[in-house]
């Protein structure tokens, strides 16, 4: 399997729903995608996955950005040409990287994906200081997980970069975003 994917075409370019002014794209890649969506799903700490519909759903700058596994993109929102095609470019990159993570590391462990449909404010709650020091700018250690596990927050514990906390930092970067395709 090629590590890359070749190109994104555009299949179809209609007005936004939400500001007319705007277009939102569809656009296809010249490959299926069924083998990165969960990649993409570890990787991306603001995605969604269904492995059942063969969809995901993620947060990249700024856009909400719908992929499947037969390669269809949906992007809504553009003001210009260029935008749109800054974005696919990033987004082609970015699932470039994904299949380069699966040539060489192959599926990931069903367990990561498991851990990571359960993540919830209490279970990331289990590896915080629990010093309520109000460093990260929240009332206490269980805001602070509940904006981690609502994806509202990534700002650091400071607390967690005590060599006292490494073991918890770890444990919580495994669960939070187990595979890096990006620094």
């Amino acid at each position: 399997m090629e590590a890359h994917v070749e190109k994104i075409d555009v299949v179809e370019k209609s007005p936004c729903l939400v500001e007319p002014r705007r277009f939102k794209i569809s656009a296809k890649t010249d490959k299926p995608l069924t083998d990165i969506l969960p990649i993409f799903y570890l990787a991306l700490p603001a995605s969604n996955y269904s492995k059942a519909h063969g969809s995901l759903s993620f947060l990249r700058k700024g856009k909400l950005i719908g992929i499947f596994s037969d390669g269809k993109i949906n992007m809504p929102c553009f003001e210009t040409d260029d935008e749109a095609n800054e974005h696919l470019a990033d987004l082609k990159n970015l699932i470039s990287r994904a299949f380069e993570y699966f040539a060489q590391h192959g599926p990931p462990d069903p367990q990561l994906l498991d851990i990571r449909q359960k993540l919830s404010p209490l279970e990331i709650y289990k590896y915080l200081p629990k010093t309520n020091c109000k460093e990260c700018g929240e009332q206490g250690c269980f805001p602070f997980a509940v904006k981690l596990a609502n994806e509202e927050k990534t700002q650091e514990c400071t607390q967690l970069k005590l060599s006292k906390y490494s073991g918890s930092k770890e444990q919580l970067e495994k669960m939070l975003q187990p595979i890096k395709l990006e620094n």
